[in-house]
């Protein structure tokens, strides 16, 4: 049997037909007032100058009783036809052509004269004519006040539906999670979150009271994500996109499509960027995009990306300690490994992370530094967790063979932001040693080196564009080698700490969640005054 269609779908297609249908007979009731007012307004203009033609004309005396006739016979069917614009419109009440004088005796025409003393002299007629002119476009524009949205009440904040990831193990859950309620501190915003457990809850214990879970990455159409946004009516939506939770292509286009079908402004941030041209089918389907980094614009725009619709706001960082206005980095705290030659390496434990490739430099480091201390903090996600045995047994296996079990500690799970940075402040130095493959370079931004950015841990990082506006900030690696001599100075040195120190409080007071906050509110506001849509 043929699937019924599902009740979302038949519910635009009602709304389509009305709004059809409504199009259609405004479109009908435009074109005859207007054809009638056209008519109505080419006569009285053609009247008046007959009646003008006579008044010239009374000007001569062999020629007066024509011009009188011609006055009388205009200026009497004007008044007919603004009696019946009266009628029709209201206006005031005309009085016919009459002067009293007795016949000039040359015609059997009623009496007249050249100059009536009555209201229907020419120049008012064009005024009235012109006043007509006007109707069709005074009746069939909106010239009342826009109402309010249902349950809108004047003067009441801007409203954004945040469709994106929330609570979970993510770094673009951190990342909305410290955006938003910056963002409320201006306008409502409310999160239309994937669901977070296998019961699909509403709303977990630790969720706002604006969140609500509506969706999963898997289901097309997200009918329920449909509902959730027409019962809140948003003034904007806000998607925070990432390919995992649109894996195919049309379960974002077809959800921006009916968006715009019921013209709400959407705009779309793209956490990762890929130079990928059958990305393009995705991301020319978002009117308004947002990226984190220049070089991510750029490669939109190389791709065929109108550079107009694509915004740059960089990728917040929270202030550990001072004000957004005058930030401070967290100090170190006490060194509990009692050696000075420690090696932090957070993230997810995904192969391109590159930990394999750090085994190599530690087993370097040692041959100089026999103490040196490799810790991995390794975070997982539930839906790669296939992924993340792989490479732990992979680096277990591989520290076995460099000599390397006594040297490095690997702990797995998501911790809290707190955990981390007890970590952070108590290492040496963090590393980022990403590896980037040419085939999927990916222009975005790296989540946790803002975290350590925050610290005056030094951070060494790899020449993945992940980490291409950390100047300053990071000492950027291209080579193993580069690595391998980055780490030893700062173990033999407090230079590079003390040149990211000064480096980092600028970058701070740069990408602060309240600052990139403010360029998405401009976001938003552009995007309503435009009505790009």
């Amino acid at each position: 049997m043929p699937n019924k269609p599902n009740r979302p779908t038949l519910i635009s297609l009602a709304l389509l037909g009305r709004k059809a249908i409504d199009m259609i007979g405004k479109t009908l009731c435009l074109l005859l007032l207007t054809c009638c007012c056209v008519l109505s307004a080419c006569l009285g203009l053609m009247l008046s100058l007959v009646s003008a033609l006579g008044s010239f004309l009374c000007r001569f005396h062999q020629l007066q009783c024509w011009g009188d006739q011609l006055c009388f016979w205009a200026e009497t069917r004007l008044c007919l036809l603004l009696e019946w614009l009266r009628d029709a419109f209201g206006f005031e009440d005309c009085e016919p052509p009459h002067c009293g004088k007795p016949d000039c005796g040359h015609c059997g025409w009623p009496p007249h004269c050249c100059n009536p003393p009555h209201q229907c002299s020419w120049w008012s007629a064009l005024l009235f004519v012109w006043l007509i002119l006007l109707l069709p476009f005074y009746w069939c524009t909106d010239h009342k006040p826009k109402p309010s949205k249902p349950g809108r009440k004047d003067g009441e904040p801007l409203r954004v539906a945040y469709v994106s990831v929330w609570g979970i193990p993510c770094g673009i859950s951190t990342y909305n999670e410290e955006l938003v309620p910056q963002l409320r501190e201006h306008i409502e915003v409310k999160v239309f979150a994937e669901y977070a457990d296998p019961e699909r809850s509403e709303r977990l214990e630790r969720d706002p009271d604006w969140v609500i879970r509506c969706w999963t990455r898997n289901e097309h159409p997200k009918s329920k994500l449909m509902q959730a946004l027409t019962e809140y009516d948003p003034d904007v939506v806000h998607i925070g996109h990432e390919y995992g939770f649109f894996a195919r292509a049309y379960m974002f286009t077809s959800l921006v499509t009916w968006l715009k079908g019921r013209r709400i402004p959407v705009v779309t941030t793209f956490h990762s960027v890929y130079a990928h041209q059958d990305k393009v089918v995705t991301e020319s389907s978002a009117p308004s995009i947002i990226v984190h980094t220049d070089a991510g614009k750029q490669c939109l725009v190389d791709k065929g990306i109108e550079a107009s619709r694509v915004s740059v706001i960089p990728h917040g960082t929270e202030i550990l300690a001072g004000t957004p206005e005058v930030p401070e980095l967290l100090p170190n705290l006490w060194n509990t490994w009692h050696t000075q030659h420690t090696i932090f390496h957070p993230g997810f434990m995904f192969g391109y992370k590159g930990h394999l490739r750090m085994l190599g430099i530690v087993a370097r480091l040692k041959e100089k530094y026999p103490d040196v201390h490799y810790i991995i903090q390794g975070s997982e996600n539930p839906n790669n967790m296939r992924e993340h045995d792989e490479l732990y047994q992979k680096i277990i296996s591989r520290s076995e063979e460099l000599g390397l079990s006594s040297n490095v500690t690997v702990n797995r799970g998501f911790v809290s932001k707190e955990v981390l940075l007890s970590f952070i402040r108590t290492m040496r130095v963090c590393v980022l040693p990403y590896q980037s493959h040419p085939d999927h370079e990916v222009r975005a931004t790296s989540g946790i080196a803002r975290v350590v950015a925050g610290t005056q841990t030094p951070l060494v990082v790899s020449s993945a564009h992940l980490f291409d506006d950390l100047t300053n900030v990071a000492v950027k690696c291209k080579t193993d080698d580069d690595l391998f001599q980055a780490i030893d100075d700062v173990f033999s040195s407090n230079r590079v700490k003390e040149s990211q120190v000064m480096g980092r409080t600028k970058f701070l007071r740069e990408t602060s969640w309240r600052a990139v906050a403010r360029r998405t509110l401009d976001v938003y506001k552009t995007l309503l005054r435009s009505n790009t849509r």
